[in-house]
């Protein structure tokens, strides 16, 4: 995670959007405590943060889209059990539960990617999905980045002069870390659980 606030540090706005492809969430939260040190333009860098996590997402559904044939497409299926006998019940919460399964999808750690390139296999429609994922990811840095704007810069002010800037700014990311990778936990338990119980709804159909 220092890794990425030195990033920042050096390359400004021109890394912000990689870092929001690949890092998106601390990401977030960093460049909402930087805004509110008057270091980023607030605008500028939502609208890259939000640009650098929805184009992969693009580039995610048209994988599972168009690519069903290709080795990676079922790997990443696979590498979150999806089968030919789970198709259905992914089809089934694509298409019945789209917000439901976009919600879970995005902020589910580790699943995100295979459930976003499954929306493309299953043949959702790309407008639905892109109306159903820009919500979600707006929501999602609203908030990382008001957390940080708010707390960050909080804790940034309250410590300033017991440590250097770039060891509080530290010490809050892990603090947010660790808070979000227990709440995309959460997150990917709830989305098991739903994709559980489809399957178990369609069984029960049979």
């Amino acid at each position: 995670m220092d890794i990425i606030l030195q990033l920042i540090a050096e390359y400004r706005y021109w890394i912000l959007f990689p870092l929001a492809c690949f890092e998106g969430p601390i990401t977030g939260f960093i460049v909402g405590t930087l805004v509110a040190l008057g270091e980023f333009d607030g605008l500028a860098a939502y609208g890259l943060m939000i640009l650098g996590d929805v184009l992969p997402d693009i580039s995610y559904y048209f994988l599972g889209r168009y690519g069903e044939e290709r080795t990676l497409v079922k790997k990443a299926l696979g590498s979150i059990g999806v089968s030919d006998k789970h198709f259905g019940v992914i089809r089934e919460l694509w298409h019945k539960h789209t917000g439901k399964t976009m919600f879970f999808s995005k902020l589910a750690y580790g699943l995100s990617t295979p459930f976003l390139i499954s929306a493309g296999f299953v043949k959702l429609g790309f407008k639905k999905f892109l109306i159903y994922a820009l919500p979600v990811t707006i929501l999602q840095y609203s908030i990382l980045m008001a957390l940080g704007y708010y707390f960050g810069a909080a804790y940034y002010n309250t410590f300033k002069h017991s440590f250097n800037g770039i060891g509080i700014v530290l010490a809050a990311m892990v603090l947010v870390w660790l808070a979000y990778n227990f709440f995309t936990r959460f997150m990917r338990k709830k989305l098991l659980q739903t994709e559980q119980h489809e399957l178990q709804e369609e069984r029960d159909t049979v």
